[in-house]
């Protein structure tokens, strides 16, 4: 069964409008909680959000598994539809959860469309700016309906974002200093965003130190199909669906080096 990406891309933006952006600025702090620490929140919002994204993809593509968040933080077993060849939505109804409990206007929603074992398909909406972006396997990236042609132009430093927490010590320490001695960098706490202005060749490249599906399979996608590579730092290798994955994982931008940014990140 084909899955047609704008009835998908509608779909993200209608719930946004309804269900996301109405809390924003809003929020009881009755409706915020912990999960595994002080800055990794869920909300009503989350869960409201990814309930009604699982029921809108389930009728665009009922055979289709559903993997969000908020399900696998809940019923981690979920991540297992990833290991095989079948149908899987992967979903972050609300990334930047804490942005947008802060108050800052960098949230967003993800969502991967996986078969065959490899990313099809993938989308990330932009909420407090309504731009949506998406791209779908061997046929290019599209941004608000239109053909997604990034700024290739380059400029020194290079600047982009950061994860780094899941690192140990030692080696989080190095590249913090590679960092500073190279680059230009600021905290990555909302992949959307990121990822789309790598895509659109606004920022030059992010680095992560965990890999969870939701945050990074459309990411990755988009970006490789306007022209940008993503792939680990320790082997090269492009992202495949998978469950969590504690390695240094390198997203750079359409027009960048690959090669030269990661040797200056290791060097």
């Amino acid at each position: 069964m084909k899955v047609d990406p704008q009835k998908v891309a509608a779909l993200i933006a209608e719930i946004a409008a309804d269900v996301i952006e109405p809390k924003f600025g809003r929020l009881a702090r009755s409706e915020v909680r912990r999960k595994s620490s002080a800055v990794d929140l869920v909300t009503e919002v989350d869960e409201a959000a990814e309930r009604a994204l699982e029921k809108g993809l389930h009728a665009i593509r009922p055979d289709a598994a559903f993997v969000g968040e908020e399900k696998a933080a809940r019923a981690p077993d979920c991540l297992k539809a990833l290991s095989g060849e079948d149908a899987v939505w992967v979903v972050d109804p609300l990334d930047g959860t804490r942005n947008f409990v802060q108050g800052v206007r960098e949230f967003g929603s993800i969502v991967a469309f996986v078969e065959g074992g490899e990313t099809r398909m993938g989308w990330i909406h932009a909420i407090p700016d309504r731009v949506c972006a998406f791209a779908v396997r061997g046929e290019g990236a599209v941004l608000d309906g239109e053909r997604l042609r990034p700024d290739v132009k380059l400029r020194r430093p290079y600047a982009g974002f950061r994860s780094l927490g899941w690192l140990d010590e030692a080696r989080r320490e190095r590249i913090r200093a590679n960092l500073a001695r190279h680059f230009e960098s600021r905290p990555a706490h909302c992949s959307a965003y990121a990822y789309l202005k790598l895509a659109r060749g606004e920022a030059d490249f992010k680095i992560s130190s965990r890999i969870h599906p939701w945050d990074h399979l459309a990411g990755a996608l988009l970006l490789e199909e306007a022209g940008g590579r993503a792939s680990f730092l320790d082997d090269g290798k492009r992202l495949s669906p998978m469950a969590g994955v504690d390695r240094p994982f390198l997203a750079v931008a359409p027009g960048r080096d690959w090669a030269e940014i990661a040797r200056l990140i290791l060097d």
